[in-house]
């Protein structure tokens, strides 16, 4: 049986509250920081119970109408 792999899928939701540089000659933020580079700052991270295909693309974007609401539905509490 072969393996597949799952690419372009929404597998949680996050706020963004900041991003940010680290200063030039000083250690990266955290071990994920690549030095140079914007690191964005998240809160309210919650996983999804099962990942949704999505189209995305690298950096913040918009999601869909139907994309939002297919979130609602594992993620009620989210709603307004």
């Amino acid at each position: 049986m072969a393996a597949t792999c799952r690419t372009g899928a929404v597998i949680g939701v996050a706020r963004l509250t900041g991003c940010h540089q680290d200063p030039d000659g000083t250690p990266p933020c955290t071990e994920w920081a690549e030095p140079g580079r914007w690191h964005l700052e998240l809160a309210d991270v919650q996983e999804l119970a099962l990942p949704i295909p999505a189209r995305g693309q690298l950096g913040p974007w918009k999601p869909t109408e139907g994309l939002v609401a297919q979130i609602l539905q594992q993620l009620p509490d989210l709603r307004p």
